[in-house]
């Protein structure tokens, strides 16, 4: 059996009378993704975002420089494979300024846009962040979310295709919700993560937060 059948008791719930009705599965082997800010006039709010259907399937714009245009599909379709029901899609489009997730390459530049940056100390090849732009009432998430992917070292360096590449699938596994790091060096969503692609926790924790309802919507471009 494979992991993405291996459901819990809460994962098949059969509505009374209707047995062709199995909800979408639930699973527990997942962690926090959740971003915790401070809230207005005291204490702290919970962020969950995850893209609604009618927002599929999600715009990305990608620079064409290093190896953006190869490694976004592949972070896309990894993701996607987390989904039994396609509660996320994406597709690169040509248009920026039509854009739910812009990629470019180099460092992220100042904050002065964004009031959540995500960063990933990863490998000594290259390092990534995303930048997520959430109202002060923490309601409304103002899109383009931007993720940034920067080639820094050597473009000879060893292992700088793949570093580039799991730093990109990482920094997409930010833009479709997890907006947190896993605590797991074995998980690809760890802040300085060693695997090339999303693990069962990750791909658990997606579907989750996919299941569950968010706090925060897109709005815009």
């Amino acid at each position: 059996m494979s992991s993405r059948t291996r459901w819990t008791a809460l994962g098949l719930v059969v509505a009374a009378g209707a047995c062709n009705d199995i909800a979408p599965p639930i699973r527990s082997d997942f962690y926090e993704w959740r971003r915790v800010e401070p809230a207005q006039g005291g204490g702290e709010d919970s962020l969950s975002f995850h893209w609604p259907a009618n927002r599929l399937p999600v715009r990305v714009w990608v620079e064409d420089d290093a190896s953006l245009p190869e490694n976004v599909p592949q972070a896309i379709a990894a993701w996607r494979a987390a989904f039994l029901y396609g509660e996320f899609d994406a597709r690169v489009v040509s248009d920026s300024s039509a854009a739910d997730v812009i990629v470019r390459a180099g460092p992220a530049p100042a904050t002065e846009f964004s009031r959540v940056r995500l960063p990933s100390a990863l490998a000594p090849q290259c390092t990534g962040a995303t930048d997520i732009n959430v109202t002060d009432d923490h309601t409304r998430l103002l899109l383009p979310i931007r993720i940034y992917v920067d080639p820094h070292s050597d473009p000879n360096a060893p292992n700088l295709a793949e570093c580039l590449a799991l730093t990109t699938t990482h920094e997409m596994g930010h833009a479709l919700g997890i907006w947190r790091h896993s605590d797991d060096p074995a998980d690809l969503m760890f802040m300085d993560p060693q695997v090339p692609g999303p693990d069962e926790r990750d791909l658990a924790t997606a579907e989750v937060l996919y299941h569950l309802p968010a706090n925060v919507q897109p709005v815009g471009p």
